[in-house]
């Protein structure tokens, strides 16, 4: 019976020695990630500004199209009244 307990304990240890070491082995992968991911944030862009600068522009462009046929639909106007 003796036997079979320390078996039992023997078993028991490698298995919390294991799970152990697979808790090791993660954090030092999720560490490792974290550091990744962090030198990619370094030379990463932030181009949010220039997106929203061409946003702007688009809509003064298209603003300034639609005054034009405005002004031509008005000229038209006055053309056909002569």
């Amino acid at each position: 019976m003796s036997r079979t307990r320390n078996y039992q304990k023997k078993l028991e240890g490698r298995l919390r020695k294991e799970a152990r070491e697979e808790e090791k082995r993660l954090e030092k992968e999720r560490i490792a990630e974290e550091e990744e991911a962090k030198t990619w944030l370094i030379g990463a862009k932030d181009n949010s500004k220039q997106i929203e600068r061409e946003r702007i522009l688009k809509e003064k462009m298209e603003a300034k199209e639609k005054r034009r046929l405005l002004e031509e639909e008005e000229i038209r106007k006055i053309e056909q009244r002569k």
